[in-house]
């Protein structure tokens, strides 16, 4: 799973309206000296973190063709993945607690945006779903 999210831009009177095609719901607008690349990934976390609130999978990302992305750093990609993994496997939060021989609030935290974790937790998270944590660098603009 990759996950760099392209968007679209459209700019009127001072303002940017921004979408992101392949996330329903991930709608901002930028205003004429805010930092775009902050309220733009700010808008695609929080329409993500939503995904894993109501356990559903995150939507993948089609390709850029083009367009403007927000790529995901590491641990947010692993938590999505996670996400993702735990949906398609119908695996809920207290099974994999289980599992992973921890409490469930501990996956509620690996789960959570907005919580920081470390990767190797995270990576152990997957690997007992059946799945690893790779890591790709590829040179990259300078875009969100």
């Amino acid at each position: 799973m990759q996950f760099s999210y392209p968007y679209t831009t459209e700019n009127a009177d001072g303002t940017a309206l921004v979408e992101f095609p392949d996330v329903p719901g991930a709608v901002t607008e930028v205003r004429e000296g805010e930092d775009k690349n902050a309220v733009v990934r700010d808008c695609l976390l929080a329409a993500l973190g939503g995904y894993i609130t109501r356990k559903q999978p995150p939507p993948r990302p089609s390709a850029a063709a083009g367009r403007q992305v927000v790529t995901l750093d590491l641990v947010t990609s692993a938590k999505l993945a996670l996400a993702s993994e735990m949906a398609g496997q119908g695996i809920s939060n207290v099974a994999l607690a289980d599992r992973l021989g921890v409490s469930e609030k501990v996956v509620r935290r690996l789960l959570d945006p907005d919580h920081r974790c470390r990767i190797d937790r995270l990576e152990a998270a997957l690997g007992e779903l059946g799945s690893q944590v790779g890591l790709v660098v590829a040179r990259a603009s300078r875009v969100a």
